[in-house]
């Protein structure tokens, strides 16, 4: 994602807040949140987790036409046996699932099957846009990006409009057909769909070395978007809904600025310590980030807090004020946070597989532990306080866990 389809997704996600805040409100906002982790839990889970190697794959076999085809068309086999028993799983599991982000709020349930519908589309369209960006073919992707979250932010408007919560929680999935058709589209150009079509017989010594990274992945995902579902229903379970709309707004507000960090991380950083052939350079890359990034971000930081009511007026509208006291815990934690992501990138280029999960397994067990005491007392505020105290645990055990890439020069 270059810096023009960042400028978009930010431009595209303010008008996007603005009309949840004008339409829906706190609680639907809160709603929101919850369908859209469990939507990302199960697009994670059918998609294996394996966007990443599915890019390296590619990557590898581009030239070998014979290997490529017998890759792509065994992972989109794959694929697709795993998201139609996904999709039975989330239909017949209807009134579980449902209760688990809507709670005893029946009006909803439908919700569910509109999911289940448009899976099968998002799950591919993320197989389609990790191919094109397998063959380096980034301003495909970067079109890709662009129109479907234009499409996608159109869409939105008019179903919250004309229908209010109803039509933002379906626009969470129909967004999915419309990215298909765009990646699609640019996929058949790279391989015939006839040619993938034919060849159904799996082959897992394929994957077999996708699956590290892909655990990786999906075990975050799909651990994080739980515990959070877990919060915001604790949170209106102690406090109101309301609430936790008002916790969902921060983690929005906070999104538009990670973004930026997180960005930075992958694009720039990351292809840099992939390059890096020993410590010293290594060492000289991160410092290079904590000397040039960190105090811009922390500047901002101060600047928004200070400004943060107008900062929500703009963003949201006057029935968000409370999100201000909210601010000071969540940028403790994403201080933290942006402090830790050029240490924890690591994991993943150099495969550290036991490492990850053990850091993994902490920091989501210090969520989870600190969010149970303090949210009971604190409502919100304690969300945000178990949130900056997770981020500032998993950045001391990274200290410790890489202390002879910090602490030593040679």
């Amino acid at each position: 994602m270059n810096s023009l389809a960042i400028l978009v997704r930010v431009i595209t996600g303010f008008v996007s807040s603005k009309a949840i805040a004008y339409f829906i409100g706190p609680s639907g906002m809160a709603l929101m949140g919850n369908l859209r982790n469990l939507t990302n839990i199960i697009e994670n889970v059918g998609i294996l987790g394996l966007q990443n190697g599915i890019v390296k794959s590619v990557a590898n076999y581009h030239k070998e036409e014979e290997k490529l085809s017998q890759f792509v068309a065994n992972v989109f086999w794959t694929l697709l046996y795993v998201v139609l028993a996904l999709c039975i799983i989330l239909v017949a599991g209807n009134s579980f699932f449902s209760h688990l982000i809507f709670e005893n709020n029946s009006n909803y349930h439908f919700i569910l099957y509109y999911v289940a519908f448009f899976l099968p589309f998002q799950v591919f369209h993320l197989f389609f846009i990790s191919i094109i960006n397998g063959f380096s073919q980034y301003k495909k992707v970067t079109a890709i990006n662009i129109y479907s979250t234009f499409v996608g932010l159109i869409i939105s408007l008019l179903l919250m409009w004309q229908f209010g919560i109803y039509g933002a929680l379906i626009s969470i999935s129909t967004l999915s057909f419309f990215q298909f058709l765009f990646s699609g589209y640019y996929f058949q150009k790279l391989f015939a769909i006839k040619t993938v079509l034919s060849r159904s017989k799996i082959d897992f010594q394929l994957l077999k070395n996708l699956l590290p990274l892909g655990f990786m992945a999906l075990f975050s995902a799909t651990t994080g978007a739980t515990i959070y579902i877990f919060i915001r229903n604790l949170i209106s379970k102690t406090a109101t809904i309301d609430d936790a709309g008002y916790y969902e707004a921060m983690q929005r507000i906070s999104g538009f600025y990670m973004l930026f960090i997180s960005s930075l991380i992958t694009f720039y950083f990351l292809p840099e310590l992939s390059k890096a052939k020993d410590r010293a350079t290594e060492r000289t890359v991160t410092f290079n980030y904590y000397k040039s990034i960190i105090p811009v971000f922390l500047v901002g930081l101060i600047v928004l807090y200070f400004t943060r009511n107008l900062a929500i007026q703009i963003l949201l509208n006057k029935s968000f004020i409370p999100v201000s006291n909210l601010f000071f815990w969540q940028m403790v934690g994403d201080f933290f946070r942006a402090m830790s992501l050029i240490l924890g990138i690591r994991f993943y280029y150099k495969k550290i597989v036991k490492a990850y999960f053990v850091t993994e397994i902490i920091s989501f067990g210090a969520l989870f532990l600190f969010s149970n005491l303090l949210i009971p007392k604190y409502f919100a505020t304690g969300a945000v306080m178990a949130y900056g105290l997770t981020n500032v645990l998993y950045f001391l055990i990274l200290c410790i866990y890489f202390r002879k890439l910090i602490f030593q020069t040679k």
